[in-house]
């Protein structure tokens, strides 16, 4: 029965499969590298004895392993250093690595008999823990860095004798190489290039005493069109302008939000006073048109245009699309939809109804309402104060921040003295 159950519920929901192979691939994952890793035999010598094997040289690792003597057990880092040479060993080291430098200097060059840019003069060689320095009998052509010099280099070459001192423990060996040094290859574009700014200069140098100086209008029989380079600060004035027109949008954007949210504030303010006011006018015998005329003109008389409220704006509108001969109950429900709050549309929806079915009750309602409405002010009150005392925190830290830095730094200043 259980099992049918399950069955079921898998091919209700596809995502219960799709979860218990992820499940199961995990559950599998995890046994074969625990195994893997937690199952592994310590290897034997021919004694039979419990062995770790070291790396080439220079190749250090650390084993974790666990130790058990009696009842007592401990978890151990062991550290393996790699192999060391050998005396016939780090002699055919020594000649391999001698070999290897040849192709390790190279750089971007293809052949040490032709070497146009700098070399890559290694202090160690790879995987086999030796050291090396150098040494060079033409300093002004390659520095010890393998940089190369390009200053009134010969078009035929320059021989260069390098010289790496191999180092392993207190062990020394040598090898020495010859490479050919050449000047740096130059396109043909590029040689012109030059010749053109050499040409440049001996015109700045033969218009001193002139009040300009003429570019040159051909190089080699070409040519030349001069013009101002490109300047980019446009684009950062392009850069700014998007991003002010950006910061502009957002800022409306918050803005309009801001102004919503105050909107939306004063009239859960306003909710209470006007209903309260409604609600006196009907006990007093008016009509509900009547009531509705009376706070509506009240308002429009002492209105001030920087101090206007949307739900008595509303109001007004109401009053005036009624007097324009709109049905009394849809605009009382209007009003209470453009309010876009469920108190208001209560409200609306309270008078449309009331238009409709006859106004018995109508008082024992707004009674009711009145005072839910005055808890949801002393609610709203509450929160409001709530809200003004957290945004008083930020100054008053800030003024901490300020005390402290009076006492602090005083203190400060008489200790180091």
């Amino acid at each position: 029965m259980r099992r049918t159950r399950l069955t079921e519920i898998f091919k209700k929901d596809p995502a219960y499969i799709k979860a218990g192979i992820a499940l199961a691939a995990g559950i599998i994952c995890f046994a074969c590298i625990y195994a893997w890793d937690n199952m592994r035999e310590i290897k034997t010598n021919e004694d039979g004895q419990k062995v770790l094997e070291r790396g080439m040289a220079g190749e250090d690792h650390v084993s974790g392993m666990r130790a058990s003597v009696e009842d007592t057990h401990e978890n151990i880092d062991v550290e393996v250093s790699g192999r060391t040479y050998t005396d016939e060993e780090l002699r055919q080291a020594f000649d391999q690595a001698g070999e290897e430098l040849e192709g390790l200097i190279l750089g971007d060059n293809e052949s040490l008999d032709e070497v146009r840019s700098d070399l890559d003069l290694v202090t160690e060689i790879p995987g086999r823990d030796i050291a090396v320095s150098w040494q060079t009998d033409r300093y002004d052509v390659i520095d010890l860095q393998g940089n190369v010099c390009q200053d009134e280099l010969p078009d035929n070459g320059t021989p260069v004798k390098l010289t790496a001192e191999l180092k392993y423990g207190e062990e020394r060996a040598f090898h020495e190489f010859y490479v050919m040094v050449f000047p740096q290859k130059v396109s043909e574009e590029e040689a012109l290039m030059d010749r053109l700014r050499e040409e440049v200069r001996q015109a700045d140098e033969e218009t001193k005493t002139e009040g300009y100086m003429i570019l040159p209008e051909n190089i080699d029989g070409r040519p030349v069109d001069w013009s101002y380079r490109t300047q980019e600060r446009a684009y950062a004035a392009l850069v700014l302008g998007i991003g002010a027109a950006c910061m502009l949008v957002v800022s409306a954007g918050q803005k309009k939000k801001e102004e919503e949210k105050k909107t939306i504030r004063q009239m859960q303010i306003d909710y209470p006073q006007i209903i309260n006011k409604f609600n006196l006018y009907i006990r007093a015998g008016m009509t509900v048109r009547r009531a509705w005329f009376l706070i509506a003109g009240d308002y429009e008389k002492r209105r001030s245009q920087k101090n206007s409220r949307k739900a008595y704006e509303e109001m007004i509108a109401v009053m005036y699309q009624i007097r324009g001969g709109l049905p009394e109950s849809e605009c009382y429900e209007n009003y209470g939809n453009r309010c876009r709050i469920s108190a208001y549309r209560k409200f609306g929806t309270m008078l449309a109804q009331n238009m409709r079915k006859g106004s018995r009750g109508l008082t024992d309602l707004l009674a009711r309402e009145a005072e839910e409405a005055f808890e949801d002010r002393k609610k709203l009150a509450k929160k409001l104060g709530e809200e003004a005392g957290t945004k008083l925190m930020i100054p008053m830290f800030l003024m901490l921040i300020v005390v402290f830095a009076i006492v602090i730094i005083p203190a400060f200043f008489s200790i180091q003295i």
